[in-house]
């Protein structure tokens, strides 16, 4: 079962809004238009997306409500003829066009097929006690079916209580026509379980991420650096170990009183590869590398933990969503030495690309000093990861007291 939105306007780009959060598997949808600032008082998407393609930015917007939505985008201007072939996959198309007469060549065109249609007429003015529904064969239309485009202005709550009716009788067809099946086309509700996806109700805090590596410490232990870092206001600590380096009871000891330090001081505490460590010792969240265990995996045994997942490039951020991952680690922005078998350095481009392409909270990272903090800053991160200039200064406290007056020209 497949649903159609014919125009992403108003009316359109709000009812996939509410098939997204009714959880809605499968969705088509087809414009040619890009998106105008005159555009934002009532259509589902926002001022960083003016001049994009609309196809592009619904789908963005969408994803972040349900990512497990599938949505195939058709960017084309219908032309008479079209409607059947562009829909011949959908068993509930949705007309969202403010023209008449493209209005009236969908309705038409699909009349004479099994689809069901669902359509808007009088959308506009400021009256919304009169909004009916009516039913003409295979079509459903709500609206006033008086106030037009041409004689009244449009008013947002207007067109946004026309979309959720619109949507509320798609979700009923859903029902009717596969009663007992809704199942195999919604998703329940207020879960992505269905999909292996979950996330955390904790979020990435902004700011100074350090992390915990005792080679780097110029001789002083993890914990007690750790304490310097946390009295010093760090907003995020992760402990990252190597079993070459220590055993497993050396690395669950300190994990155990770092987390009572982070606690204390209402510190986020993130522990790299030792999931098991993370549980026992009651961490806020889990850090994962690409070749480490998967976030989907990790999930089913933390459901309420943090998972953050180490990506260099859109692909493995993109997997990273959809897996539930709850923020990303972007980079390594410059070259590294501090991790072993690290990629190379991916530069401005891709942090640049996650700015723009995801809201997921994420954290830069990999070589980043405080002579190149205002590049990273400048682009857009909010949560920037030095590691050595932390740990490896001689006076940690004072070392992120700079840091933090960076930051804070970019607040």
């Amino acid at each position: 079962m497949k649903i159609g939105i014919a125009g992403i306007g108003g009316i359109g780009s709000n009812v996939a809004r509410h098939l997204a959060q009714a959880r809605v598997k499968e969705i088509k949808i087809v414009d040619f238009d890009c998106i105008e600032t005159t555009n934002l008082n009532r259509q589902f998407y926002f001022f960083s997306q003016v001049g994009k393609k609309k196809t592009d930015s619904l789908e963005k917007n969408l994803k972040e409500i349900f990512p497990g939505m599938g949505i195939e985008k058709i960017e084309k201007k219908i032309e008479p003829k079209d409607a059947k072939a562009i829909f011949s996959d959908c068993d509930i198309v949705v007309e969202g066009f403010d023209n008449k007469a493209l209005k009236k060549m969908i309705i038409e065109e699909l009349a004479e097929t099994d689809r069901v249609v669902v359509s808007a007429s009088g959308i506009a003015g400021e009256n919304m006690d009169s909004i009916t529904t009516r039913k003409i064969g295979n079509c459903h239309i709500v609206g006033d079916f008086v106030s037009d485009q041409d004689d009244y202005a449009l008013f947002p709550p207007k067109i946004a209580m026309v979309a959720s009716i619109m949507a509320g009788i798609v979700l009923r067809q859903v029902k009717d026509l596969f009663k007992g099946r809704e199942k195999e086309f919604l998703s329940p509700r207020n879960s992505f379980n269905d999909l292996g996806v979950t996330t955390s109700s904790q979020k990435l805090p902004h700011g100074i991420y350090g992390i915990l590596g005792e080679r780097f410490c110029l001789g002083r232990t993890n914990v007690d650096v750790a304490k310097q870092m946390v009295n010093a206001g760090i907003n995020v600590l992760q402990y990252r170990e190597k079993l070459k380096d220590k055993t497993l009871k050396e690395i669950y000891d300190e994990c155990l009183e770092i987390r009572k330090i982070t606690q204390e001081a209402g510190v986020t505490f993130i522990i790299n590869d030792y999931a098991d460590i993370a549980l026992m010792v009651g961490a806020d969240g889990i850090h994962q590398g690409q070749d480490d265990l998967p976030v989907k995996a990790l999930r089913k045994i933390a459901p309420d933990m943090m998972i953050g997942c180490s990506t260099h490039s859109p692909e493995q951020a993109k997997k990273a969503i959809a897996d539930g991952a709850d923020h990303i680690g972007v980079g390594p922005i410059f070259t590294t030495q501090t991790k072993e078998d690290v990629c190379d350095a991916v530069g401005f481009e891709y942090l640049e690309h996650v700015v723009k392409t995801h809201d997921i909270p994420f954290v830069a990272i990999g070589g980043i000093k405080r002579h190149n903090l205002r590049d990273v800053l400048s682009r857009g991160a909010k949560t920037v990861c030095l590691v050595t200039e932390i740990i490896g200064a001689q006076h940690i406290e004072k070392r992120i007291k700079g840091i933090k007056q960076i930051l804070g020209e970019y607040k």
